[in-house]
């Protein structure tokens, strides 16, 4: 099994306040990207790739100890992160664990998912988002997405909330693509002009065209570093 960290983009919104990448934060002396590589097994340190795009040397510099592999978005400044994921597509053949780069979540959702080995395009949901969402002090409503399964089938997911009490979980920021899924998720992005769209946008575009996503519960630790108001809220958040 591979595991990709998208870590592309600059974060605009908090690098103001931080000059660095978000994947640089530091939390009790280790930054995000270090956590969480070091949550991957290490007999599966060497499947790991690091996306990189802007501020590539320094994430280099950080994470070389771990040997790693790397790859580079040149085109990080007009494209999204589902770009990124392309690139590692059509770079890693074989069944891949996708992770955004500014979030920290726990070492058993990898090892869960090394374990059942899914067949299908799997995305892990957070049951205990409202939780995380309110110490955030984000509007729901405005800041979280629709999301909706029915047994282990996701129905929906990245769209405009209406009525909060049919969200059943939030998109964690990660994707699981098997091999055997891989080429199907190639021709698509290679025929669609989805280089500025987002990756729930994508799931869902997915879900539109009949093709089978399914969901893996998650309810521990897990929390996102959007802006700096998120960082200032992490220290309080348990």
């Amino acid at each position: 099994m591979n595991f990709v960290f998208l870590a592309a983009g600059k974060g605009t919104r908090i690098f103001k306040k931080i000059k660095t990448n978000k994947c640089l934060i530091k939390l009790e002396k280790k930054t995000i990207i270090e956590r969480l590589i070091e949550n991957i097994p290490k007999k599966y340190r060497s499947n790991i790739t690091i996306a990189t795009g802007f501020n590539h040397k320094k994430i280099f510099d950080i994470t070389k100890k771990y040997k790693v592999n790397f790859l580079q978005n040149r085109e990080y400044r007009t494209t999204e992160m589902l770009h990124t994921l392309y690139l590692a597509l059509k770079k890693i053949n074989g069944d891949i664990f996708f992770s955004y780069s500014d979030i920290i979540y726990e070492s058993s959702i990898i090892k869960k998912i090394i374990k059942e080995k899914p067949k299908n395009i799997s995305v892990p949901i957070n049951l205990n988002w409202k939780k995380v969402w309110i110490h955030r002090g984000t509007d729901i409503i405005k800041d979280a997405e629709t999301l909706r399964y029915k047994n282990k089938n996701l129905l929906e997911i990245g769209k405009k909330i209406k009525e909060i009490k049919k969200v059943q979980g939030q998109f964690m920021g990660l994707l699981f693509i098997p091999q055997n899924q891989r080429q199907l998720i190639i021709n698509i992005l290679e025929k669609e002009n989805f280089k500025k769209k987002h990756l729930t946008f994508f799931i869902n575009y997915l879900l539109k065209k009949k093709i089978s996503v399914s969901i893996i519960k998650y309810i521990n630790h897990w929390y996102e570093f959007d802006d700096y108001r998120d960082l200032v809220n992490y220290k309080t958040f348990k």
